[in-house]
């Protein structure tokens, strides 16, 4: 499944430090296929979980946000993603990561789907069953002013 999914994010060139950091997050299916994609610890759930590598003048930024256990995964837990289709969200970064007035800061999706399935048949499939795919993309970059 490696190369069929990669990912955009799109920011503003500048925020203001005490106001949302809104975030556009879109994931691209460049198959020819529908694929099924578990939307756990990706942008698509929203921020659950340390999704982010977020670095501001040069310090990572640590996360904050709310940990969650999860048991075995449901079928609304996946997300069709039509061949050649585009699915966006958007995140509110700062609901996670405290960042501080910065001359640059740098985000980065960390760039791991834990299941993806070719076969509607297949969803949800048990945890053991996981086909985990990296997926490509770019950071993007700011000012926290």
């Amino acid at each position: 499944m490696a190369g069929l999914l990669t990912y955009r994010l799109q920011a503003r060139k500048t925020y203001d430090h005490s106001l949302p950091i809104k975030l556009r997050f879109r994931i691209e299916n460049l198959s020819p296929n529908d694929l099924w994609v578990l939307t756990w610890y990706t942008p698509l759930e929203g921020i659950k979980s340390n999704i982010f590598e977020v670095v501001c003048d040069g310090a990572e930024i640590p996360y904050e946000g709310r940990m969650i256990k999860r048991g075995a995964p449901g079928r609304e837990d996946y997300l069709r993603l039509a061949a050649r289709s585009t699915e966006q969200v958007e995140v509110d970064l700062s609901n996670a990561y405290h960042c501080p007035a910065a001359k640059e800061c740098r985000v980065r999706f960390k760039g791991r789907i834990h299941d993806v399935v070719n076969d509607a048949r297949q969803v949800p499939r048990a945890m053991d069953d996981h086909s985990p795919v990296d997926i490509d993309g770019d950071a993007v970059v700011f000012e926290l002013k």
